[in-house]
């Protein structure tokens, strides 16, 4: 079995990344530069991360697969063919942090479509995929002051870059999920909130990646179905349990 993991940090290391992306250039030789818009920049990671994850297919006799569409999982696809039964999920997840110091998390996606619906916003069926992985980047804002949007092929070097101190990670998915939703009112796994080391080192509160689906097949959308059954890791292994 391919260790995705260690493929990918070796790869990923030799391709000597900079992050010093400047913005989308025209075929008449101007750049837009990137502004600060976290979907733009989550985009321009994603970019950063597609050769390496091409070239550990190549090396592996696989092929990849990538979203056919905007919120469809995962981001990329590693297979034999699709009929693959053994498929390797690659999703890319990026935030940002107020200094090196801070805490941050991440949402890794729905907790009411693939895991409870296999086929639904997921791009081959969800119990065709033996791994899931999480690459992730963290990165700092920088503050600009109203810089122009478009530039000149020739004033490349005066385009400022939006973000600075970018550090990335590869985890298991359920290793770095935590037991809380995500984000507001939308349906979303929440990733544990730690330093990029937690991260790195997968620390995350399951036991299992059985517990973990276990867990979020169950997890009520609301408060009202939470109260009463779980809220919390604790309270989801006493429910647990309490149905045996």
């Amino acid at each position: 079995m391919l260790d995705f993991k260690a493929e990918f940090k070796r790869i990923f290391t030799q391709h000597n990344i900079t992050y010093d992306v400047k913005g989308i250039i025209t075929a008449d030789k101007k750049i837009y530069s990137l502004g600060t818009d976290s979907k733009v920049l989550s985009a321009v990671f994603e970019m950063v991360v597609r050769p390496a994850i091409y070239q550990i297919a190549w090396e592996n006799g696989m092929t990849v697969w990538e979203a056919q569409s905007q919120n469809y999982y995962p981001d990329f696809t590693l297979m034999e063919n699709e009929a693959d039964i053994k498929k390797i999920a690659v999703d890319v997840k990026t935030t940002y942090r107020s200094h090196k110091s801070s805490k941050v998390s991440f949402t890794l996606g729905g907790y009411t479509s693939f895991i409870r619906q296999e086929r639904k916003n997921i791009e081959f069926p969800y119990s065709q995929y033996a791994e899931e992985w999480v690459i992730g980047f963290i990165y700092e804002r920088k503050s600009l002051e109203n810089p122009p949007h478009l530039y000149e092929l020739e004033r490349l070097d005066e385009i400022p870059l939006p973000f600075e101190n970018v550090s990335w990670f590869v985890a298991q998915k359920w290793k770095i999920a935590g037991d809380r939703a995500g984000s507001g009112n939308t349906a979303n796994i929440g990733s544990i909130s730690g330093y990029l080391d937690d991260f790195r080192n997968e620390s995350g509160p399951f036991h299992s990646k059985e517990e973990f689906l276990d867990y979020w097949r169950n997890y009520g959308r609301t408060a009202y179905e939470r109260d009463g059954k779980y809220k919390n890791l604790t309270e989801f292994r006493s429910w647990r349990r309490r149905q045996r």
